[in-house]
């Protein structure tokens, strides 16, 4: 198995666990209001402010699409693509 595989292996366990936690989170509490965790849930805006200083507008949005996309499923994506690198690069 290549680091890759790892890698992939590794995105989607975190995926899992987040998306568990999530679940059980809210079974936990009475009213099962869902909320998706994203990054800019988790790290300050001041730290993101660099994406509104882009300025080509398309990769401004794409940028902030990925920020603020659920996390489970952008580590899900990222695993996939992992997994796709490992096909690729198999015998190099």
């Amino acid at each position: 198995m290549s680091k890759w595989t790892y890698l992939g292996g590794l995105c989607w366990l975190a995926s899992g666990v987040l998306l568990l936690f999530q679940i059980i989170g809210n079974m936990v509490k009475e009213n099962y209001n869902w909320k998706m965790l994203a990054i800019d849930d988790v790290v300050e805006a001041k730290y993101l402010s660099w994406i509104d200083k882009i300025s080509v507008d398309l990769a401004q949005q794409a940028v902030q699409y990925i920020v603020t996309m659920p996390l489970y499923l952008l580590l899900l994506v990222l695993g996939g693509i992992f997994f796709l690198f490992s096909i690729l690069y198999k015998g190099r």
